[in-house]
């Protein structure tokens, strides 16, 4: 229900009381703004103003609220001076009912007509001229500042006093326009009216403001447009109108199936500067290939959303995301010379391909289901997390009964694809869409997923099994049997019956190895070969219980710990780094022709291990090199796995400039040191 009110306030202002009752409505249907009006260049008003309207809201169908309307105050508090969150929580305690006392800066009635803030109020005027008798319309000229003097009837205009008192100055809320909104103000040839957001057709079908559906064409127009409009409020006539400045303006209607592509493909404008959807191609087996639909082509509408004068990738969205099987655009087709399109017209597309093979690869266990779709597929959404696969589009109900039922639909599955679109990626609105225009049989890709509960046993057997692993890990190994693992000591037994160990070891304080016993060599033949557990690079801690501190021994000392003759077995504490403990460097001398080099090699499958050297022959090789050396490459040729014959003869016919590459163990201290 709407009162009203009015009186005179200062020239060019009217001061009314207005009074809304939203029963069987959401809301009131007023959005608000704290700001300024400048009433002259010296002086401003500053309060709430009204910034919005919600179409068929009570606001709106009480015809006496504008956008631009101050706020003075509401159920009785003044709310000039307050924030704009205190009116809103004003608004929210008031329950179905409010009573605001209104501001309004406009100069006359007639103004109000064309005004873009009137919003409903011609609307409002012809639902209450319809039931009333003609009453005398002379005094609607008159503008408010010439009333102020003479009351209440000719500030507003004469016809209006006696229409609200016949009516009981009330207006329900629940009255609905028959009118659409393209009728306002036929006598008017301007469209001043507030273009952006969007409303409803007739047809129930929501579109821009700005679209040429919502055109208003004035009394002549219309006898001359005998067009009936489209769902979209689309004519021919209100479409020339909305675009007079483009060029060959066409309305295109397609069918589109919900398993084909469209088969277009989008650009934007030459000029960077400017913003347009342009065709750059169709494809001869997309949907538009039927119709008058060629390269070039503007589109500047498409189901009432208007795309002129937006990024063409925006476009792309709009496209995917309207409802319905029917697409209607609005096209403009230049001349093959006009500025327009950034690239050259596409002639050839990709063949047709399945874009959601490659979920069966991602995810094994998806499925494929098809459902009949009969008025609804009877399932809902949800977009959700899951512990397993992470965000996505999750089944979240089923209609009982439904054919979704019927075909396998779980609860908790994720929806991967529906028909060609892959939602993977989707939000809520776009996988809503999807299934919206979704139409007869729909193919469903679906992931059954493992519940919670399912998730977390199998997660703590998982992590029961690696416990116990731990500890039997921890448990000591008998020496005889244990493996060696990577970066940890082990202790091991080699049964030895008084053969060779048969290995060659780099350490000792007179040794460039000053922290570590390291293996570099096994001689196939040896005891350590038999027993096969030890490695090239193992490091060696300690011998039958003493410790190896090379610090303290000379590399004497050190060789003979492993070249003594033990009687049954020899105990090996083991240290194996992962990745191993090296240093690399080269070594560069000439060699004169029938001068050996004075070295003595085994090769093995890193190179060639230095078993002894000659001294004195070459002060580089002297003062560089030791035994348990490695030569990895020899004048840039890989030593890795050379027989001895073929080592022996590449270092006999060498000679001249030499370049050896050599790997010498450089373990980190691992033996405390005696005290």
């Amino acid at each position: 229900m709407v009162q009203f009110q009015g009186k005179a306030g200062a020239a060019g202002e009217l001061i009314h009381m207005v009074t809304l009752d939203k029963t069987g409505k959401k809301s009131f249907g007023i959005c608000i703004v704290r700001g300024e009006v400048k009433d002259s260049p010296n002086t401003k008003t500053t309060g709430i103003f009204i910034k919005g309207i919600v179409p068929d809201s009570p606001a709106h169908l009480c015809g006496r609220l504008k956008v631009g309307d101050r706020i003075l105050s509401l159920n009785g508090k003044d709310v000039r001076h307050s924030t704009e969150q205190a009116v809103i929580d004003l608004i929210k305690e008031a329950d179905f009912k409010i009573d605001l006392e209104i501001q309004t800066f406009d100069k006359s009635e007639e103004q109000a007509k064309t005004d873009p803030r009137s919003n409903g109020y011609m609307q409002a005027k012809n639902k209450f001229n319809q039931d009333q008798v003609p009453v005398n319309t002379m005094g609607m000229g008159q503008s408010m500042g010439q009333g102020q003097g003479q009351g209440q009837g000719q500030g507003m205009g004469m016809n209006r006093q006696p229409t609200m008192q016949k009516r009981n100055q009330t207006f329900t809320a629940s009255m609905r326009n028959k009118h659409a909104a393209s009728n306002y103000a036929d006598e008017d040839d301007e469209d001043t009216r507030d273009m952006t957001g969007r409303i409803r057709t007739e047809a129930g079908y929501e579109i821009d403001r700005a679209s040429a559906g919502n055109c208003k064409l004035n009394k002549q127009e219309k006898e001359r447009d005998k067009e009936q409009e489209d769902e979209f409020g689309y004519t021919m006539a209100k479409i020339n109108k909305r675009y007079n400045m483009m060029k060959d303006l066409r309305r295109i209607e397609v069918q589109r199936p919900a398993s084909k592509p469209l088969g277009i493909a989008l650009a934007g404008h030459k000029d960077r500067q400017k913003m347009a959807c342009f065709v750059a191609g169709v494809d001869t087996n997309g949907t538009f290939a039927s119709v008058d639909f060629k390269a070039g082509d503007e589109i500047v509408e498409v189901n009432g959303n208007v795309l002129k004068n937006r990024c063409h990738l925006n476009a792309s969205a709009i496209f995917k995301n309207v409802e319905g099987e029917k697409l209607v655009l609005i096209t403009s087709r230049r001349k093959p010379n006009d500025e327009g399109m950034c690239v050259k017209p596409i002639k050839k597309f990709p063949t047709s391909s399945d874009e959601t093979k490659f979920i069966f690869d991602q995810y094994p266990k998806a499925r494929s289901v098809q459902v009949r779709k009969e008025g609804f597929l009877g399932i809902m959404v949800i977009y959700g997390k899951h512990v397993e696969v992470g965000n996505g589009i999750f089944i979240s109900d089923l209609r009982e009964g439904s054919n979704a039922e019927a075909a396998g639909v779980k609860v908790g599955d994720m929806l991967l694809s529906i028909n060609q679109d892959v939602t993977l990626e989707s939000n809520y609105d776009e996988a809503t869409g999807l299934i919206k225009r979704a139409e007869g049989v729909v193919t469903m890709i679906l992931l059954t997923l493992k519940s919670e509960d399912s998730i977390r046993a199998e997660k703590e057997a998982e992590d029961k099994k690696k416990e116990e692993a731990k500890k039997e890990a921890e448990k000591p190994q008998e020496p005889a049997t244990a493996e060696i693992k990577p970066n940890k000591k082990i202790l091991i037994e080699v049964k030895v019956e008084k053969k060779p160990l048969g290995v060659i070891v780099a350490g000792g304080k007179n040794n460039h190895v000053k922290t570590g016993c390291v293996i570099t060599h096994i001689y196939p033949e040896g005891a350590l070969a038999a027993d096969n557990r030890l490695k090239i690079f193992d490091h060696i801690t300690d011998v039958n219980g003493k410790p190896v501190h090379v610090a303290n021994m000379t590399t004497l000392k050190v060789h003979q710990l492993f070249h003594v003759t033990y009687e049954r077995t020899v105990n090996f504490t083991v240290f194996r780094a992962d990745p191993p403990e090296l240093d690399k460097f080269n070594v560069e001398l000439m060699k004169k022709a029938g001068k050996e080099l004075g070295l003595s090699l085994s090769p093995n499958e890193f190179g060639c291990t230095i078993a002894d050297i000659v001294q004195g022959q070459y002060p580089e090789i002297d003062s560089k090199l030791q035994r348990g050396d490695i030569i990895t490459k020899f004048n840039g040729d890989a030593l890795e796995g050379l027989t001895f014959q073929v080592c022996y003869a590449l270092f006999k016919g060498a000679n001249g400039k030499i370049s050896m590459e050599v790997t010498r163990p450089k373990p980190t201290l691992r033996t405390e040191a005696p005290k």
